[in-house]
């Protein structure tokens, strides 16, 4: 028995140490391994300072004075003669051919004026102005930025609007841009589809929204530079030229996000701007995708008086993609349409403890681990389970024989 309690407490301990991860620091100086199960932590001593960001770390994040690689972010300055690309990096304030120095760089001899400069000019690299751009550098040349980050705009049928857009190039390069409508290019149209912007210069371009049919439209205006791509989103919700009825709807801030699956909790309101007396509406609660696409839909009639207010919850699909949608309120009487809508956001479905063992790189050795701890432990109970049987049965022929 003592053999098998040691067997189940090695199984679940091997449960533990799979999802404790494991870091490894490493440089000219030193060598640190490091394991950690739960939060961060920080290594110091009397040369360096380093602390541990714990979780997915997708991708590389840089600035002029860190980078941050696999998890790692330093909270200090580089020492001499460590690799930098600016001087702001470095402890002592000056960044030499790619090392930190803690005194100023020599400059380089100016070339003769008069001839026969041209052996100065081969030593200095064939008299580039400075060292070329480091990728980083290079990079945070090229950014610009659009304004506003969002359009909604309500109107009536047949009717337009114009909103501006500002772009303006914060890079230190030229760039050309393109922009495009998508989802929605039936009803915004832009003055200017492409044009290039020096640095520092900006652009204002019209966006004119006609109202050509009821109902309430997402879509988005795409801005691409130079590999970069931004979006504007737009919001149109077009209504009969005659409203009689007045719709509100508006989703508190606890439930602008929502999972996949539960109820989105709206609170709608309902005005009668028309008929003085009580009259049957009709009203549809849908929700739509990025893409106009309609993932709910649903609709009741009720007599309204001279104003209702209620909570209606919209029930949110358990299969969609997480991303941003829109909940929209139709309210239909007689001739008259109204419309109301606003967005709210989905969130990642949480995954399960099964799902994450099947995304990370042990499930395979897990399940090959606990086979064989299965086996090891039927081979200790094995004997004593047949011994046990054995007994059973010669029990009940005793039995039997003495009746």
């Amino acid at each position: 028995m003592k053999k098998v309690k040691i067997v189940i407490f090695l199984i679940i301990l091997l449960f533990f140490a799979i999802d404790v991860p494991a870091y490894q620091m490493n440089s000219t100086s030193y060598k640190q391994n490091v394991i950690v199960s739960t939060g961060g932590e920080s290594v110091n001593s009397s040369s360096y300072k380093t602390s541990l960001a714990i979780g997915i770390i997708n991708r590389i994040i840089n600035s002029t004075s860190y980078i941050n690689k696999l998890g790692f972010f330093y909270t200090w300055r580089l020492a001499n003669d460590q690799p930098c690309s600016s001087d702001s990096q470095c402890e002592g304030g000056f960044c030499c051919s790619n090392l930190c120095a803690g005194s100023e760089c020599p400059s380089s001899s100016p070339a003769p004026s008069g001839g026969g400069g041209g052996g100065a000019a081969a030593a200095g690299g064939g008299g580039g102005g400075g060292p070329l751009p480091t990728p980083i550098e290079e990079e945070k040349m090229k950014d610009f930025s659009a304004s506003p980050a969002s359009i909604k705009e309500q109107l009536a049928l047949g009717s337009a609007k114009t909103r501006t857009i500002t772009i303006r190039n914060t890079g230190t390069v030229s760039m050309n841009f393109a922009l495009s409508v998508a989802t929605i290019s039936d009803f915004v149209f832009l003055s200017d589809a492409s044009f290039a912007l020096e640095p520092g210069q900006e652009k204002t371009i019209e966006a004119n929204i006609i109202g050509k049919k009821l109902g309430s439209y997402i879509g988005e205006i795409e801005i691409e530079a130079s590999g970069i791509k931004k979006s504007i989103s737009v919001v149109v919700e077009v209504e009969s030229e005659q409203v009689l009825f007045d719709a509100k709807i508006d989703i508190p801030s606890g439930y602008k996000e929502v999972r996949a699956g539960d109820d989105l909790k709206a609170q709608i309101t309902l005005l009668n701007v028309g008929p003085p007396r009580k009259v049957d509406v009709t009203t549809t609660y849908i929700i739509k995708d990025r893409l106009g696409s309609i993932i709910y839909e649903s609709s009741e009639t009720f007599a309204v008086e001279k104003q209702s207010s209620f909570v209606r919850p919209f029930r949110v699909p358990k299969n969609i993609p997480a991303g941003d949608y829109l909940a929209i309120i139709e309210v239909r009487y007689e001739n008259s349409f109204a419309v109301s809508s606003e967005l709210f956001k989905v969130l990642p479905k949480e995954e399960t403890i099964i799902e994450k063992v099947s995304k990370s790189k042990a499930p395979m050795a897990l399940i090959f681990i606990l086979f064989l701890g299965l086996i090891f432990l039927m081979y200790l109970l094995g004997p004593k389970i047949s011994f046990r049987k054995f007994r059973l049965k010669k029990i009940k022929k005793i039995v039997k024989h003495k009746k």
